[in-house]
């Protein structure tokens, strides 16, 4: 009994504001709630890819036309970052050739990417910057190529490599 009367008296002071010394107590400090101090998210500034006629930068009509043979009468770029991607056409509106430039996290992935986006059947390219593939495939030629980080990809309506390695030749004289 005694026990429970000396804890319920310290019990008591202290909700009194009075330490177990009789002393009186700091008062507390208030508490208030802090919303997080995070910064507002904002989307990345990604503008989506705009196309227009316009040249070629790494390569002009005339030379793509002399290249594939076959007649170019509309040249397309597209603002892709960090390189744009240029396509040519033909009279009809056929897709001649697909110039795409991108960049990769390394030299190694961007070799990686250029064979596994050929396919595991692809010839290989030695004669153009690092190295890569190109298959045959039943649109045309899909050729990649890697220089250091650069992944060069070039596409073209006829199921001949060698002009879809001259057309990449253009484009790796450029970069």
């Amino acid at each position: 009994m005694r026990l429970a009367i000396v804890f319920g008296l310290a019990a008591g002071l202290l909700l009194t504001g009075c330490d177990a010394a009789g002393q009186e107590a700091p008062p507390a400090a208030p508490t208030r709630t802090v919303p997080p101090t995070t910064a507002p998210v904002t989307p990345a500034s990604t503008r989506p890819p705009v196309t227009v006629d316009a040249p070629c930068p790494y390569a002009g009509a005339a030379a793509v036309m002399d290249i594939v043979g076959q007649h170019i009468t509309r040249t397309t770029v597209t603002s892709t970052t960090p390189h744009p991607g240029c396509a040519f056409y033909r009279p009809n509106g056929e897709k001649a050739a697909d110039l795409a430039v991108s960049v990769l996290a390394s030299a190694t992935a961007a070799q990686a990417e250029a064979i596994r986006l050929t396919g595991p059947g692809a010839n290989p390219v030695d004669t153009v910057a690092d190295g890569g593939t190109v298959a045959i495939t039943g649109d045309g030629a899909l050729l990649a190529v890697s220089k250091a980080r650069a992944l060069v990809v070039v596409r073209i309506n006829q199921p001949v490599s060698l002009e879809a390695i001259e057309l990449a030749k253009l484009v790796v004289a450029r970069l």
